[in-house]
C-alpha cells in the first residue's frame, strides 16, 4: 500500500462538492504534483488530509495504510509526519529565521516552544540541541538561510521567505511533505533553484506532494502527475500523457484558467 492513499474521498460545503469520489494514491519517495485549474479542489485536498477539513465520506490511510486520517486534528496529523507549506506565507516576520524553525519543532521536541524560546531554567540543553538541528536544516539550502539566521524573517528575499517555510515544515521531521504552490510569485532563475531544492529535499527521504501552476516545475521535477476540475481526477500519469489528455486540455483552455 502507498504512504499516502485516499478513497471515496469527498468533500461538501452547504450544496457545493468541492471534492469528488477522489482516489489518489502516493508511494514513499515520490514527487507528486496535483494540478488543475483555479478551484479544482486542490487546496481542499491538502486541507483534508491535513485535518483542517474533515471529509464528508471517504477514507485517508498514512503509513502504508496503518493509520487512518479523517477526523484527527492537524496537531495529530503533524506528529504523524505529515507537515505543509501554505499559498500564503505564513512565517512569523518579527522573529529570526532561526526562531521560525524552533517554533516548527514544537512537536518534536521534549520541552514546549515557550520553554526552549525563552530559555526558562533546565531548558538549556535542550534549546542548544533544537538550535544544531535548526542550523542543520537551514543549511540544506546552501548560504540562503543559514548565514541569515539572526536577522527578522522579514528582511529576507522573496524566494528565501519561501524557502524557510519549506525549512519550518522539515522542523517537523515530516515523511510526506505538502506544498502549495511553492514556485508562485518567483522569477525563472529563482524558480529552477527552487527545483533544485525541492530534489534535495526528496533526496533526504522525504516524500513531495505538490501543487503548483506552473506546468515547468511540474514536468522537471514530479514522476507522476494528477489532474482535477471541479473537485473529481480527469487524469493520472506521466507529465506528457496527462497535458495531452483531452479532458486536461478542456480544463485549461476550453475555461482559459491556468497554464497548460
Amino acid at each position: 500500500m502507498a504512504l499516502l492513499e485516499t478513497e471515496g474521498l469527498t468533500k461538501d460545503f452547504g450544496g457545493l462538492r468541492a471534492v469528488h469520489d477522489l482516489a489518489l494514491r502516493v508511494e514513499e519517495g515520490e514527487i507528486v504534483g496535483l494540478i488543475g485549474p483555479n478551484g479544482s479542489g486542490k487546496t481542499t485536498v491538502f486541507n483534508l488530509i491535513t485535518g483542517l477539513y474533515r471529509a464528508t465520506e471517504g477514507r485517508i490511510r498514512f503509513d502504508h495504510g496503518r493509520r487512518e486520517l479523517v477526523g484527527l486534528a492537524p496537531h495529530v496529523v503533524t506528529g504523524l509526519g505529515i507537515a505543509r507549506t501554505f499559498q500564503n506565507q505564513r512565517l512569523f516576520s518579527h522573529m529570526t529565521v532561526l526562531e521560525n524553525v524552533l517554533v516548527g519543532m514544537h512537536c518534536r521536541t521534549r520541552a514546549g516552544i515557550a520553554t526552549i524560546l525563552l530559555s526558562t531554567p533546565g531548558s538549556r540543553r535542550e534549546r542548544r540541541r533544537a538550535e544544531a538541528r535548526a542550523a542543520e536544516l537551514l543549511g540544506l539550502f546552501g548560504d540562503r538561510l543559514l548565514p541569515r539566521a539572526a536577522r527578522p524573517a522579514w528582511t529576507l528575499s522573496y524566494a528565501n521567505r519561501r524557502r524557510l517555510e519549506i525549512v519550518r515544515a522539515l522542523a517537523t521531521e515530516p515523511r510526506l511533505l505538502l506544498l502549495d504552490e511553492p514556485a508562485a510569485g518567483m522569477n525563472p532563475t529563482e524558480t529552477r533553484e527552487l527545483m533544485r531544492d525541492i530534489e534535495r529535499v526528496r533526496d533526504r527521504g522525504v516524500t513531495i506532494l505538490l501543487i503548483e501552476h506552473d506546468m515547468g516545475v511540474v514536468r522537471v521535477i514530479c514522476e507522476r502527475v494528477v489532474a482535477l476540475d471541479h473537485g473529481t481526477k480527469i487524469a493520472e500519469g506521466r507529465f506528457e500523457e496527462v497535458r495531452q489528455n483531452p479532458a486536461v486540455l478542456e480544463a485549461y483552455l476550453g475555461r482559459r484558467a491556468g497554464r497548460a
